[in-house]
């Protein structure tokens, strides 16, 4: 009976379960498990084996014992109120066993934390009709810079790297939903001081981030602004940049037996340009009668072409 349940555990290792799956399975076969226990025992003193059958119903007690607690904390997502033990456990072994409620606690405060710095770490408000996407490129000594900025802040406490708060179960649920690898980064975080400067012998529009403008560094440039090419689009009108967000860099993909695999990448940067038409060229196309079109307004009739 144990060798039978013993193969089954051994196999369930080939197939990518979730952490919460797998512990309900595990309950289920402790149960079958317990069972024969409670056989054996019986048959045990029924035969007047009274040493062993009064050994093995100790032993079925404690299995039966903690088959309760962990039925109620894996299918019902709560500890029990005869829990005695765990707290006992976890004082002696100085480690803790979060409940569901408390770890989306937690959760739910590491995001208020982390919504309360995006809305600090913000360039100003710009009306939504004067802001547009911008293509961002990083060549290898601007992702050799970010990747030195984002570790930076990253120690210093800026920007949160916890996988948004997941665990291993919750990194895989979300990647078997989506079939993407989760970022350690949290995401909606923006970096507490980045800007927009054209450099006029690489003659491209620079993007300089860090933890503060002292400690500034080059992390990409704009290509294009919109549908329209950056080169054109900085000739015709001033561009600043209004928000700045950072994604990729390592994160995790599912493993074996319910664990993570932690893997690298490039980080990106998702960058939004709010642009205004040059106070020259405004003032030529009042003269002559051909004003410039915005930008805004210029690319919505490119996508109805």
């Amino acid at each position: 009976m144990f060798s039978l349940l013993d193969m089954i555990n051994g196999s369930l290792g080939y197939f990518n379960l979730s952490v919460k799956i797998k512990n309900r399975i595990y309950v289920g076969l402790a149960f079958f498990g317990d069972l024969y226990l409670i056989y054996v025992t019986f048959m045990l003193l029924k035969n007047q084996s009274w040493l062993r059958g009064f050994l093995y119903f100790l032993a079925v007690v404690g299995v039966t014992y903690y088959l309760y607690l962990n039925a109620v904390y894996y299918f019902l997502g709560k500890t029990s109120r005869f829990d005695f033990l765990s707290p006992w456990l976890s004082k002696l072994t100085g480690t803790t066993r979060e409940t569901p409620e408390e770890k989306e606690r937690q959760r739910l405060e590491k995001l208020a934390a982390l919504q309360k710095q995006a809305m600090g770490a913000s360039n100003g408000l710009f009306t939504g009709e004067d802001v547009i996407q911008a293509e961002v490129e990083i060549d290898s000594r601007e992702q050799e810079n970010l990747r030195k900025v984002v570790d930076h802040l990253v120690a210093e406490g800026v920007l949160l790297a916890d996988y948004n708060g997941l665990d291993a179960d919750g990194i895989i649920t979300q990647y078997q939903e989506t079939g993407q690898p989760v970022n350690a980064l949290n995401v909606g975080q923006q970096p507490p001081y980045f800007e927009l400067v054209y450099d006029p012998l690489g003659h491209r529009l620079e993007i300089y981030m860090g933890l503060n403008q002292m400690e500034k560094r080059p992390v990409g440039h704009i290509k294009r602004v919109g549908l329209t090419d950056v080169h054109t689009a900085h000739d015709q009108f001033d561009l600043y940049l209004a928000s700045l967000y950072v994604t990729g860099g390592p994160r995790k993909i599912p493993g074996r037996r319910g664990s993570t695999i932690l893997t690298d990448g490039d980080f990106g940067l998702v960058a939004q340009v709010a642009y205004r038409d040059r106070q020259g060229q405004t003032d030529s196309s009042t003269t002559t009668g051909a004003p410039t079109q915005p930008l805004g307004a210029r690319e919505r009739a490119r996508r109805r072409h």
